[in-house]
């Protein structure tokens, strides 16, 4: 028997059988590609901590709403941008105890289309992609951003993907 132990906004919780199950909201993670073939990281500061922390640009999805919409709606509300070039990378997805969905994009042609902002992103800072490898090579990003960069330097590498 199925039982829902607690439901949040971003969380709910399950009971089945005795085993406790947690699923999140999924998400979108955006690889934004700057005029100069650089990739664009967000800065933000840690919920509940005075430190920032540098992300791929993301957001959570909400009800009835497809990831690359997602993708395209965080974009504009968080950094006021609109992209003329999307591609799908990766998306990944967790099943068991922990059940979660993150969907990587690739944002080109980035055009300012608003200055007012949610807030949530303190700066910005780009990279060359072999310099976030190198990054998150080093512990600097979650295991499943590590593997979406991963995926990033490997796809270019190969020459599958254009920055």
């Amino acid at each position: 028997m199925i039982e829902k132990a607690f439901s949040g906004n971003f969380i709910e919780v399950t009971n089945e059988n005795g085993i406790e199950r947690v699923f999140l909201k999924g998400s979108v993670h955006t690889f934004l590609i700057t005029e100069e073939k650089k990739i664009r990281l967000t800065i933000e500061k840690r919920l509940g901590e005075e430190s920032t922390k540098e992300k791929i640009q993301a957001g959570l999805l909400e009800e009835g709403e497809a990831p690359l919409q997602t993708a395209k709606r965080e974009l504009l509300e968080e950094l006021g941008l609109e992209a003329g070039n999307w591609q799908e990378l990766v998306t990944q997805k967790f099943t068991g105890t922990i059940n979660d969905s993150r969907h990587y994009f690739i944002a080109r042609q980035l055009v300012v289309v608003s200055t007012a902002l949610d807030g949530e992103i303190l700066d910005t800072k780009d990279y060359f992609l072999e310099e976030l490898y190198e990054k998150a090579m080093s512990g600097a990003f979650s295991p499943m951003s590590q593997a979406a960069i991963a995926k990033l330097h490997f796809e270019v590498s190969k020459g599958n993907i254009e920055l």
